[in-house]
């Protein structure tokens, strides 16, 4: 899941979204393009899923936590450790042995369930909310001498990956989808589901 990416790469990252959104664009189909939400139909989205995956930090629901636990074997519950803040889980209990509890391209929490999945990484706030943010802050910051330095940890921070429970991705994407244009942030979208979280290492 979460790979070590180098500073110089998250640099380079910053950098990019800095040079795309430091510039204004006259043409509105452009703008609406480039600020288009929707999986492979947005260059920038998808830009962002494949840059930021690598280094963003991942944080479980207490929820998701407690239903894991119910759904795997007794031996595998003691290779998960918890401590106060933070959960690490054995990236084979993901990735292979319980590989369908977490990974299926059902949509909806009945059609999600009866393929065997319960569980979503959900990246929060969106990806099109990220992009309103990332433009915002360039926008608001760019004269500024040391801006760069600021984007560059501003975008390590952005978003999460959430893991959490269908029904918890369901509520977010629901309340989220009945917006047209700007999505909700992260705290709004934590409210909604009004869980505690705990810091995620997947090894």
């Amino acid at each position: 899941m979460k790979k070590k990416i180098s500073d110089e790469w998250i640099y380079d990252t910053a950098l990019l979204f800095y040079q795309i959104f430091s510039v204004e664009y006259e043409d509105a189909n452009f703008n609406a393009t480039l600020m288009a939400g929707g999986g492979g139909n947005s260059t920038l989205c998808s830009t962002w899923t494949k840059l930021s995956d690598g280094f963003l930090n991942y944080r479980i629901s207490k929820k998701a936590y407690k239903l894991l636990l119910n759904l795997i074997s007794e031996e595998d519950k003691k290779n998960i450790i918890k401590n106060k803040k933070d959960i690490t889980i054995p990236r084979k209990i993901i990735q292979d042995k319980y590989r369908g509890l977490f990974f299926n391209n059902a949509k909806g929490v009945v059609n999600r369930k009866n393929s065997g999945k319960y569980f979503h990484f959900d990246h929060n706030p969106s990806n099109k909310k990220v992009l309103s943010l990332l433009k915002s802050k360039v926008k608001e910051g760019k004269d500024n001498p040391d801006f760069l330095i600021e984007l560059i940890n501003y975008v390590k921070h952005v978003q999460t990956v959430d893991l959490v429970t269908v029904e918890e991705d369901e509520i977010r994407t629901s309340a989220d989808l009945k917006l047209k244009d700007d999505k909700m942030d992260a705290l709004q979208r934590d409210r909604l589901i009004n869980t505690e979280f705990y810091n995620l290492h997947i090894i």
